[in-house]
């Protein structure tokens, strides 16, 4: 049972350590970075979007009354120059990108663009097929083929395709979902982990350790220095969670969220079905655990410089948990994906990904939460315990050696 005094002094070691990082540049810069990002992509976008409106405009001159019918509901196309002198001159004031000279003779279609650059993919595509469906008809006219003939010829194969659309929404949104959790997972715990490693690190051996141990015990000041990196997390998520639902709110006057919307119309109608409570309390925890190994390998090394080595299986495990799930994801519930949910801090990105997508139970989920919980339970009370030892150890007898010795601390 912690005492008061105990428990307000770990309570401190909380405050202390939250207030430290929140108030730092590097968080706040860390934080702020993917909305600097984007209003910057959105900047240019726009920027860009308006020096190319000109560019990417084409100049359509043609005498052929059926070319301007087929042509007029096509992006990007001007068909206000009479003559080939009027485009041209479009070309050198900058009103147009370039100039599509289209005429007909003899049943024969011919399209010739004149510009510096290449007329843009999708505008060629479109034209041309437009123009193939004029092309085609006028060979049809001069092959004087019967009505039959015709109708032989513009024959096309009877393909359907019967799916559930609810079904088949509902993946969409597990997918988009699943992808999205597990990069946002992966990048919290690539920058957590390795700050918290090196922190940890920089107050091993150090005089002040000594007094902050004297006066609080050894393993409330873990979990205290825990708990404090741990809500510094969770603020930073909250912060990027507050920042998706105003995107979502004004979602209408941000043209990249409302066209991802229209692209994916189902999203926000399952988007509840998709994410449940296990799934974030699963997240929070593996976290969590990945701190706490964290700091177990930084209060290891004796140098600073010796972090990078320390936290390396950390990373490891995070890289195998991201791309084991991404390369095992796309070949569906295979038994390595169901065996890898079970396996603690592997399982922090594989059973989020099964339950996202429906391929296990809520009593799975809750199996998979319950045997990551004990084992981060167990992991952070038996550190706490040797933390002492560890972060007063001056002996520089390396990662492993110390490892070894902190294992058989008692």
């Amino acid at each position: 049972r912690i005492r008061g005094g105990s428990m307000k002094q770990t309570l401190i070691v909380i405050k202390e350590t939250y207030l430290r990082h929140v108030k730092s540049w590097s968080f706040v810069f860390m934080v702020i970075s993917p909305f600097i990002f984007v209003g910057l992509s959105l900047g240019v976008g726009y920027l860009s979007s308006m020096s190319s409106s000109n560019s990417s405009r084409v100049a359509v001159v043609s005498n052929n009354v059926q070319v301007k019918e087929v042509l007029k509901d096509t992006k990007n196309l001007d068909f206000d120059y009479k003559n080939k002198a009027a485009a041209k001159k479009a070309v050198k004031d900058g009103d147009v990108g370039g100039y599509l000279l289209v005429s007909e003779a003899e049943g024969q279609i011919k399209a010739t663009y004149f510009a510096d650059t290449s007329m843009s993919s999708a505008t060629k595509i479109e034209i041309t097929q437009k123009l193939m469906q004029l092309q085609q008809v006028a060979n049809i006219s001069q092959a004087n083929l019967s009505a039959n003939q015709v109708k032989l010829l513009s024959r096309a194969i009877d393909f359907k395709e019967k799916i559930d659309e609810k079904k088949e929404a509902k993946k969409a949104t597990q997918t988009i979902v699943a992808t999205a959790i597990g990069l946002v997972l992966y990048m919290i715990l690539i920058v957590y982990t390795s700050s918290t490693a090196q922190e940890i690190a920089s107050e091993k051996g150090t005089k002040i350790m000594e007094v902050i141990f004297s006066s609080i015990k050894a393993s409330e000041y873990f979990y205290g220095r825990m708990a404090g990196i741990f809500a510094v997390i969770l603020t930073h998520v909250s912060i990027y969670v507050i920042g998706a639902v105003l995107l979502l709110a004004f979602s209408d006057q941000i043209s990249f969220v409302k066209e991802f919307l229209d692209a994916n119309p189902n999203l926000m109608k399952h988007l509840g079905e998709a994410i449940s409570f296990n799934t974030i309390a699963f997240i929070t925890l593996s976290v969590f655990m990945f701190v706490v190994l964290s700091a177990f390998l930084g209060s290891m090394v004796t140098r600073i410089e010796d972090v990078g080595k320390a936290v390396q299986p950390v990373v490891m495990l995070v890289v195998l948990g991201f791309l084991g799930v991404t390369a095992l994801g796309n070949a569906g519930d295979t038994i390595l994906l169901k065996v890898g949910s079970y396996i603690p801090f592997i399982s922090t990105f594989f059973m989020p990904f099964r339950a996202i997508n429906g391929y296990a139970n809520g009593l799975e989920a809750w199996i998979s939460f319950a045997i990551a919980f004990v084992f981060t339970l167990g992991m952070t009370v038996y550190i706490g315990r040797i933390y002492s030892s560890l972060i007063l150890q001056t002996d520089d007898i390396g990662i492993w050696k110390s490892f070894k010795k902190a294992l058989a601390y008692h």
